[in-house]
């Protein structure tokens, strides 16, 4: 028994030193390998970089919806509870307001640091109501790093229901990256994870909850590794499988090109792309809808005339890839044609030379923007799209020509001959030099002076003339103007064509400084309730000033941080106040350039 102790002891002695020692190495160990090591990648956190990986069940991968992108204290983007860029799209639509459903990838999505007016979405809307002189909603489906797949499943299972006018798809350089192995299909393990569709739905689902941007990671290893360096390091010089994020890829390995160059040889792999472009038109067709699907332009060496920034652009991407999009491009583009021509639902629009002068490239596809408010790259191809999307959806129909009446450079709802017909005395001040036209007159003096029509404003009298069942309701009592009844249900019903009117309630009372004492005392809960009951009839001016919100408040951050500290309500209020003495510059809407 004692010799039996005497084993216990001195092996508990042991064991004990032995774990001691053991847990002092590894604090140290571990104390040592966090000073080494390169930190852990953020995995937890949503960002600009990851929010797109967002797993759906049926579309694949999409944006992370109620991800905001902030920028100081302004937000130029959000994503809304569908995954989609832009404002929150209702199912309903109202009957004066067509609708296009753009689908894509990063071209398509654009820009992050810029107003949403600005985005490719944004630039196709203005471009469309200054063709069609009709209002537009562009549902702005894109989703960053997307294929024609992702798209194509959420067309199918969201985007029809909001039975557009149009569907578009802006896809195609993701699309053919499949046809060499070095690209999508081992970036396959990183960036481009969502490029294979189903498998990787399967894979994603397991290891990412776009919910709260959690990675689930299997085994007790990689569990450990999670939090501690020193395992990483162990598991790593051991060659044990490392616990990523799905969009962090193989840290530090890259696929170098071969002397041959990137291959061409598996044009088989591109039907993939066809086919869903196909699928795509099928379904537009099949709801009464048109279908246009654009090739996305590329940055052509082979064609484009290359200048100063184009040459940057070339510095930052691997030659051998850009000789390769010019090999494979024809190839893309007879498939298209082809499949074009056997199927008429399937309207092909070919981009992919859109810009061989231009300097509008910031890599690859994307297009540069200028400012917050500017992409001049991007504004040229909104209105070549707008241009074919009229082509083929108003087919027949005659359409007032826009290039005659349009004046560049203003936004594209202002109406040069309204203004001038409505304010007689500015055709004279134009004709002697002292303006070019309305609109920089009205800039200039007319906006502080309330004029109207030069943007869409309202107009009782042709109104009730087009609508005289609504008349009739006013005689009755039923309604106080024919304003009343078209926001209450007039818009919806379509009973008034054309582009939308912006209410601008701070003008209305700063140019009707009776009613702003009224809305005071409490008579009217607003400028607004009192041109539905009494202005409207009685031609109030001020209420569509056409006055640009967010135009202002972006170049004025002293604005927008006395907004924030509830100095004032508005940029409007702001510039009537304090902006305009102090020579600020009024907006009035993004200028139209296409």
């Amino acid at each position: 028994m004692t010799t039996l102790g005497t084993f216990l002891r001195t092996t508990s002695l042991i064991v004990g030193n032995t774990v001691l020692l053991t847990i002092v190495c590894l604090v140290i160990g571990e104390w040592w390998a966090r000073s080494v090591a390169p930190p852990v990648p953020e995995t937890t956190k949503i960002t600009v970089q990851n929010q797109y990986g967002a797993y759906h069940p049926w579309a694949g991968f999409r944006n992370t919806p109620g991800f905001r992108y902030e920028l100081g204290n302004w937000v130029p983007v959000v994503i809304n509870s569908w995954g989609w860029r832009g404002p929150e799209p209702k199912v309903e639509r109202s009957k004066s307001v067509r609708r296009a459903i753009l689908l894509g990838d990063s071209v398509g999505f654009s820009c992050w640091g810029c107003r949403e007016e600005a985005s490719l979405g944004g630039e196709l809307k203005r471009a469309l109501e200054l063709r069609t002189d009709e209002e537009w909603e562009v549902i702005n489906t894109s989703v960053g790093a997307g294929f024609s797949s992702v798209s194509l499943g959420t067309l199918a299972h969201d985007a029809m229901q909001f039975r557009p006018d149009v569907v578009t798809s802006l896809n195609g350089i993701n699309d053919i990256l499949v046809l060499d192995d070095r690209t999508v299909l081992r970036f396959g393990e990183g960036l481009f994870k969502h490029s294979l569709y189903y498998k990787t739905q399967v894979d994603m689902a397991k290891v990412f909850d776009p919910r709260t941007g959690k990675i689930q990671q299997q085994g007790v290893l990689q569990q450990l590794a999670a939090g501690s360096a020193l395992v990483r390091l162990a598991s790593r010089l051991l060659g044990a499988p490392q616990a990523q994020h799905p969009f962090q890829g193989e840290t530090g390995k890259r696929y170098a090109p071969t002397s041959e160059g990137y291959s061409t040889a598996n044009p088989e792999r591109l039907d993939g792309y066809i086919g869903n472009q196909l699928a795509m038109s099928y379904l537009a067709e099949g709801a009464g809808a048109k279908f246009v699907g654009f090739l996305q332009p590329y940055f052509s060496l082979q064609h484009k005339i290359v200048g100063e920034a184009d040459k940057e652009v070339i510095k930052r991407t691997e030659p051998s890839l850009l000789k390769w999009m010019d090999d494979v491009y024809p190839v893309v583009r007879s498939k298209l044609q082809a499949a074009a021509e056997r199927n008429p639902s399937y309207h092909y629009v070919d981009l992919s030379l859109m810009f061989t002068r231009e300097q509008v490239f910031d890599d690859l596809a994307h297009m540069k923007y200028e400012s917050f408010e500017l992409s001049t790259g991007g504004e040229m191809m909104a209105g070549r799209m707008a241009d074919e999307i009229v082509r083929v959806l108003y087919a027949g129909k005659a359409l007032p020509d826009w290039r005659q009446s349009h004046i560049p450079g203003t936004p594209h709802d202002w109406k040069e001959a309204a203004y001038l017909s409505a304010n007689s005395d500015v055709a004279a001040l134009i004709s002697e030099g002292k303006f070019k036209n309305g609109f920089e007159h009205y800039r200039a003096v007319g906006f502080l002076q309330f004029r109207h029509s030069g943007f869409p404003s309202w107009n009782e009298k042709a109104y009730l003339e087009d609508n005289p069942d609504v008349a009739a309701l006013i005689r009755s009592g039923a309604l106080a103007s024919g304003y009343e009844h078209y926001v209450k249900q007039g818009r919806a019903e379509g009973r008034r064509k054309g582009l939308p009117m912006r209410w601008i309630e701070e003008t209305y009372l700063a140019a009707n400084p009776d009613v702003a004492a009224e809305v005071k005392a409490g008579k009217y809960g607003s400028g607004e309730e009192h041109y539905m009951k009494v202005g409207a009839l009685e031609n109030r001016r001020g209420g569509f000033s056409g006055w640009d919100e967010e135009g202002y408040t972006i170049p004025y951050g002293d604005v927008r941080n006395a907004i924030v500290s509830k100095m004032f309500r508005s940029g409007i209020e702001h510039y009537l106040a304090a902006g305009a003495a102090e020579k600020r510059n009024i907006s009035l809407g993004l200028p139209s350039f296409h």
